[in-house]
């Protein structure tokens, strides 16, 4: 345990023993989730899985963690990258590259198999999936956002909210733009057809809004923290915590998650009955 000494004088013994059985996976190898990545290594967390679909990108060697210069920009899968990363910190932690997208049995099986979930994800369609899995089979689920909106007086910040014990969630919370994360999982002939009658909405367009590494390491850090506390059993997650770098300020959200929630109150528990492989089988047919 000397490694962990300076965890050990915060969490307690036992509390690092929690770390170190602890099984988490993390959904997003990018900017937030590579952070993510590296901090539950240090932690001592003893299973991390890691689940992403691509490769690395030139343009992501501005805030990956797990990226370095040497990197090539095509053929680094970024799943493969962060399996590195562990291994280099700690070889004792098991690691689980999972090169999938979410909407895949692979990626569905490694968040069944977790006792914890990070969604470091780019849109709302994915968050939505998430929210239900997690739900229905009764995971913690941290979801994480960082948002940058230039201009003269740049807004710049992100939040953190941790779904724990179905006592709220993304989506009773209004966090979620739910006609947004529609439009993420319509199907391409449905997205086709909506363009021809409304034209090309900006929601439509990839993800490619600045991103800078120190509001994605904030943002990870906030999170991380509010696992480690409540795998530790210092206290449970604060259920949402609002980062605004612009102000300089962290707020606690105190608000009571809606009584009416589909997701915490219909779906929570639920397991197989909630047929959430229903996603999987959407895009399987769009794919097909």
């Amino acid at each position: 345990m000397e490694r962990f000494d300076r965890n050990v004088r915060f969490f307690g013994k036992e509390g690092q023993d929690r770390l170190r059985r602890a099984s988490v996976v993390v959904i997003g190898a990018g900017g937030l989730g590579t952070h993510v990545v590296q901090q539950l290594a240090y932690l001592g967390v003893g299973q991390i899985a890691v689940v992403d679909h691509e490769d690395l990108a030139t343009s992501n060697k501005n805030r990956y963690v797990s990226a370095y210069a040497g990197d090539p920009a095509q053929g680094s899968r970024k799943v493969d990258l962060c399996r590195r990363m562990v291994r280099l910190i700690d070889p004792g932690i098991e690691v689980l590259p999972v090169f999938a997208q979410l909407r895949s049995h692979e990626a569905f099986d490694a968040i069944k198999s977790a006792a914890y979930t990070f969604g470091c994800l780019d849109n709302d369609g994915a968050r939505v999936v998430l929210t239900e899995l997690c739900s229905a089979y009764k995971r913690p689920y941290f979801d994480l956002a960082t948002e940058i909106v230039p201009g003269a007086q740049p807004l710049y910040g992100g939040r953190v909210f941790a779904s724990w014990a179905g006592r709220g969630c993304p989506v009773c919370y209004g966090l979620l733009d739910l006609v947004e994360a529609r439009q993420d999982l319509e199907s391409p002939a449905a997205r086709a057809d909506r363009a021809n009658l409304y034209g090309l909405q900006e929601g439509d367009l990839a993800n490619v809004g600045p991103s800078v590494v120190s509001i994605n390491g904030v943002v990870a850090s906030l999170a991380v923290t509010e696992f480690a506390v409540a795998v530790t059993r210092l206290r449970e997650p604060h259920r949402l915590l609002t980062y605004r770098g612009d102000l300089g300020r962290v707020t606690l959200s105190r608000d009571e998650p809606a009584a009416d929630c589909y997701y915490c109150r219909e779906v929570y528990g639920l397991g197989d009955r909630a047929e959430v492989e229903r996603y999987i089988l959407s895009l399987a047919s769009e794919i097909h």
